[in-house]
């Protein structure tokens, strides 16, 4: 008997049932997409590091359970819903004499009717998404497809069938809790109750928007003085005035726009405009807590899309620059042993029976540190923020520098000519932005380096932006003579290497096994100098591995967090419609066309869904704008992130309209 009540209730409720059953379909499908990632083969090709395959599952396994709590809370918050919405129908059960006790087994039946649907349906769309998510990534990540193979992961399956059955095992005790309150007469007479209004008074409203928007102001203004670099203390103030700020956004927004449209007649008393304005009043202001927290997810989302799509991009740029070398590494000097052999890398690989082949072309050089800071060489030149910068790149230190010589010899491995350096002269080598545009101004006006008590002149007109090294960092050095006389001290000893076309894969392999045996301290019985090194494909492969954990999880996260949003909001309209019923009623019955409600309705909801995602979309605006220096965001990265925005939040939209339009259109 209860199952063919509850069975026939989600027949007949299927489109009250639309939204939550699209909210748990693609919660399943999206959990399950991103746990097969582990199944396919093509992480194990971008990166055949075993601690970076390992770093990755316990990432995404950490996120996973993260991610259930955030769906688990939306899928109860939007039970919630429904049963509220339910009310009067669960009350007229009790006045036929149904206890408590058998309405929660209808809806645990109901429950479980779509839990297990949702399942299915979302575990089949996921191995249909997966395969298009791994080919996305592979192509983010510039990896290998040939090797490509469609599968089915049962570890992902079963995961979400776990997951998602303690969520509706949560979803069916809630429900027991939440009958259990419920009294009679409340449920019969809540179609009657109207929302609370919070502010009422137009001078407050205003006041407080004023204030909202002062906030804002200076949230938005302290990020982008600081970005990324300020100091935890004050990013947490700044997060919390924006915080602030915008809470007081959404609590005033409703009363203040009402204020302003109502200035203008012809806007205010067009058609129905008196009507869809305060039900948007009505609902901004009672629901202005979360609209907050949708407001903020949205920016959240935003940025992790923004960011994943362009890491690998970013990583890319950044690295065009030191592809210069197939090998390249470096011994940290120990300045406090006396012994020159044991500064010297050449020696290092004499010790350890390493020898370098007649095709492999290799240049060893020198690294110094100099008495002298970029800061204090351009002092005059550089703004606050710039100096702050340095120091984040760990380049407030002394300036490092290279022997002529030792340059000419590196240039040379890449068939560059030799460039002669006088006695009084020095060359800048340097890829760091906030530097290379105050050089031209300093060489203006002085173009003399002062090192210790001796002028220099810079040979150079413009910085010399080709790496010396494998290095993905920012650098500045300064190429010095050889007969510099000046206080010098030796900090790293250095080889690099280019690979003859012919051998390229055995060079390969033997240079990447001395790194791997140089990083696990295989060589420490014969030398305790530290060397480091890495060829340019392990370099890459780093890369790559850091930028898959940010595509995957700001995928993850951002999909999440805008599914989360947006089904809220389109929970928060069905409910709130049916709420309205007798208001919609009132308009039928003094004549206001089907047309025109319809109208009204669209109008509503394209209001209720724009004015949180308008205010994410300028945080996320000036947030991106405070990170540029990480990250330069180009028209690709944008165009896919607003395509997941626009094709999920705006599909919830629409089938938030369709549904508030047929919910008023059988309300008869």
């Amino acid at each position: 008997m209860f199952s063919k009540i509850a069975i026939s209730n989600v027949k007949r409720s299927f489109r009250d049932y639309s939204i939550y059953f699209l909210t748990l379909t693609l919660g399943v499908c999206i959990f399950y997409s991103f746990n097969s990632i582990e199944s396919q083969n093509l992480l194990s090709k971008m990166n055949k590091d075993a601690d970076f395959i390992l770093t990755i599952n316990l990432l995404m396994a950490g996120t996973s359970i993260f991610v259930s709590f955030v769906l688990g809370g939306l899928i109860i918050y939007a039970n919630n819903f429904l049963i509220k919405k339910r009310k009067k129908e669960l009350g007229i059960y009790m006045t036929l004499g149904m206890s408590k006790r058998k309405i929660s087994k209808i809806l645990i039946v109901e429950t479980l009717l779509i839990g297990v649907l949702s399942l299915v349906v979302g575990i089949v769309l996921g191995i249909i998404v997966s395969q298009g998510l791994s080919i996305l990534v592979a192509n983010i990540l510039s990896v290998d497809l040939n090797k490509y193979k469609f599968i089915i992961s049962l570890s992902a399956i079963m995961k979400s069938v776990v997951y998602f059955g303690i969520i509706y095992l949560l979803v069916m005790i809630f429900n027991q809790f939440t009958i259990s309150k419920y009294k009679l007469i409340d449920m019969l007479n809540a179609s009657k109750k109207n929302e609370v209004v919070k502010l009422k008074n137009s001078f407050v409203s205003i006041l407080i928007f004023i204030l909202s928007m002062v906030l804002l102001g200076t949230a938005y203004a302290r990020i982008l003085k600081t970005g990324l670099d300020a100091e935890n203390a004050e990013l947490i103030v700044t997060v919390m005035i924006g915080v602030i700020g915008t809470l007081l956004f959404f609590f005033s927004l409703s009363s203040f726009f009402i204020h302003i449209v109502q200035k203008s007649k012809k806007i205010y008393l067009k058609d129905i405009n008196i009507f869809v304005l305060r039900q948007i009043n009505n609902k901004i202001n009672t629901n202005f807590l979360s609209m907050t927290v949708i407001c903020l997810m949205l920016f959240l989302t935003i940025t992790l899309l923004f960011t994943a799509f362009d890491l690998k991009g970013t990583i890319d740029r950044n690295s065009a620059g030191n592809k210069a070398f197939d090998a390249a590494a470096f011994l940290v000097v120990d300045n406090e042993n006396e012994d020159p052999k044991a500064n010297d890398i050449e020696e290092y690989l004499n010790d350890i029976d390493f020898t370098f082949e007649a095709y492999e072309k290799h240049s060893f050089y020198n690294e110094y540190k100099l008495n002298l800071t970029i800061e204090h060489l351009l002092s005059n030149y550089l703004s606050k923020q710039e100096k702050i910068d340095l120091e984040q790149n760990y380049l407030d230190g002394p300036i490092s520098a290279i022997k002529i010589s030792d340059y000419n010899s590196i240039i040379k491995l890449n068939g560059h000519d030799p460039i002669p350096l006088k006695e009084n002269e020095v060359l800048v080598v340097s890829n760091y932005g906030q530097v290379n545009h105050a050089l031209p101004e300093y060489m203006k006006n002085e173009n003399i380096i002062h090192i210790e008590d001796k002028a220099y002149t810079i040979r150079n007109e413009s910085p010399i932006e080709e790496n010396i090294k494998i290095t993905g960092s920012k650098f500045f050095y300064l190429i010095i003579p050889d007969n510099f006389n000046g206080e010098l001290q030796l900090e790293f000893s250095s080889f690099n290497v280019i690979y003859d076309e012919s051998y390229a894969e055995k060079s390969e392999e033997k240079f990447s096994n001395l790194f791997n045996n140089l990083s696990e301290d295989k060589y420490r019985d014969i030398s305790p100098a530290l060397v480091l090194g890495s060829t340019i494909n392990q370099k890459e492969d780093r890369d790559n591995g850091l930028a898959a954990i940010v595509v995957f999880l700001g995928l993850f996260l951002g999909l999440t967090f805008i599914i989360s949003s947006a089904a809220v909001m389109a929970l928060q309209q069905l409910s709130d419609a049916s709420d309205s019923l007798e208001r919609y009623k009132s308009l039928k019955k003094i004549g206001v066309t089907e047309k025109l409600i319809n109208k009204a309705i669209l109008r509503q909801s394209l209001i209720y869904f724009l004015v949180p995602l308008g205010l994410a979309v300028i945080h996320s605006i000036v947030g991106i704008s405070a990170v540029s220096e990480n990250f330069t965001f180009h028209y690709e990265s944008i165009i896919v992130s607003s395509l997941f925005l626009v094709i999920i939040y705006g599909g919830y939209f629409y089938a938030t309209y369709v549904g508030v339009k047929n919910i008023v259109k059988n309300s008869n």
